[in-house]
């Protein structure tokens, strides 16, 4: 019994020293800019409006040491938009995602990848619109986190050994869901993501 489980042990030991032999460990830190969408249609915010949204990310990934070009990591930021100009309503999205990228050995310099990411989405719905619901109509307004997630191509150039700029585009998708209830009136279930294309920023790799 000994003797099987010491020979189960080696072989992983020299599987892992395979798969590792040759490979560093490796953290990128990245942050940028982006540009995303609050889609309204099909739902009763779409009177109020919902177009273009602005927000930002902080992405930290851990490219494993193994000889597989796989890195793990964790992003977190935040998206907003108007619903309306005229009663100056916004909402905003605050992802928490974990992130996989398969990196692509092009050259030291230039770093592609495809990254997959799934997590929870946070929502703020504030404003004049919102607090007449509330306060003058006596509506009750909840908005509980939803699901994120996204698929994405991505390309960091590096300009020294650790400062880089980095893109990421592709489709990312922040799900919730408002309800409004109360009043005599049957509750009211308002889906209104956020989709965001394109995240430009800088990055750390060390």
């Amino acid at each position: 019994m000994k003797s099987t489980v010491f020979v189960k042990a080696a072989a992983f030991l020299l599987l892992f020293g395979g798969l590792t032999a040759g490979a560093s460990a490796q953290i990128i830190i990245s942050g940028g800019f982006a540009l995303s969408q609050l889609d309204t249609s099909g739902s009763d915010l779409d009177y109020f409006g919902g177009g273009l949204g602005y927000g930002g990310n902080i992405y930290a990934d851990y490219i494993l040491p193994i000889n597989i070009p796989l890195s793990l990591g964790v992003e977190a930021g935040g998206d907003t938009a108007k619903l309306d100009a005229a009663y100056n309503d916004t909402i905003l999205a605050v992802p928490v995602l974990a992130r996989v990228a398969y990196h692509f050995d092009i050259m030291p310099k230039l770093d592609l990848y495809v990254v997959g990411k799934i997590g929870i989405c946070f929502v703020l719905w504030q404003g004049e619109q919102l607090d007449w619901l509330k306060d003058t109509q006596g509506y009750t307004v909840k908005t509980p986190p939803g699901l994120g997630f996204g698929f994405d191509v991505g390309v960091a150039y590096y300009f020294t050994s650790t400062l880089g700029a980095f893109a990421e585009a592709g489709f990312d998708r922040y799900n919730f869901s408002t309800t409004i209830s109360g009043n005599g009136e049957p509750a009211r279930k308002l889906k209104s993501p956020f989709n965001r294309f394109l995240t430009v920023g800088i990055s750390v790799r060390f």
